[in-house]
């Protein structure tokens, strides 16, 4: 009986190696994730009260203010300079003060309106600092002193200015008797002469009326010459 011998062709190592490297291949490349940027750093936000625009506007408005341009004239004037700051930075300390500040310079001229009895002038300054702030805790009690002497009772000695100067025992008496006026309760004495000299005069005969009651005055320096008492409501 015949064998026969199934004869299979060897593999060559070339072959060998081609088969083990399809096994072996290498998987595909993974896309690595993004990188994200870095945030920026963050970038200062200016204070608006400390600008160079900020600071222009108040040194303009003091200056304004220092020459009396309180709210006018209406495109130059201290109150406008710190509305135009204030809208920079609101409720900034230096334009709170600015504007109490253009308040505070009306009441003073309301004052030294009432002293030389120019009671609309008083009234026209009241006007303008309730304008800027209504809220300002002076105006009210400026309001009532100019009330009071717009409508107090006023008594007026005029001098002769040759018996003055010459001081005469006639005005002298005069003043004497006059004085009994400077002497009452809430009154006011305002005493207008040529000189100090003539006031400390004049406030002398006026002190030798009877009476214990200290009289107190302002001496204001001025023609004609005279002696003004205010008699004040009672309570003021």
């Amino acid at each position: 009986m015949t064998t026969y011998h199934q004869h299979r062709p060897a593999l060559t190592a070339t072959l060998v190696a081609l088969l083990l490297g399809a096994c072996t291949a290498p998987a595909p490349n993974q896309t690595e994730p993004p990188v994200e940027p870095a945030p920026p750093p963050d970038i200062a936000v200016p204070d608006p009260g400390e600008t160079e625009e900020f600071l222009d506007l108040i040194d303009t408005a003091e200056r304004a203010l220092a020459d009396d341009r309180l709210l006018t004239p209406e495109d130059d004037s201290a109150y406008l300079y710190y509305q135009q700051a204030s809208a920079m930075a609101p409720n900034h300390p230096a334009t709170r003060r600015g504007f109490e500040r253009i308040v505070e310079r009306y009441l003073q001229l309301a004052q030294l309106a009432m002293e030389r009895e120019q009671w609309s002038q008083a009234r026209s300054m009241l006007a303008r600092a309730e304008y800027v702030d209504r809220s300002h805790t002076g105006i009210a009690s400026i309001r009532e002193q100019l009330e009071a002497l717009a409508n107090a009772e006023r008594l007026v000695l005029r001098l002769d200015r040759t018996a003055l100067r010459q001081r005469t025992s006639a005005i002298a008496s005069e003043l004497m008797e006059f004085g009994q006026h400077a002497r009452s309760d809430n009154a006011r004495v305002s005493i207008r002469v040529p000189s100090d000299a003539d006031g400390r005069w004049i406030y002398q005969q006026l002190s030798r009326s009877p009476g214990e009651r200290l009289i107190r005055g302002r001496i204001e320096i001025g023609l004609p010459p005279q002696v003004t008492v205010l008699l004040l409501p009672s309570g003021n």
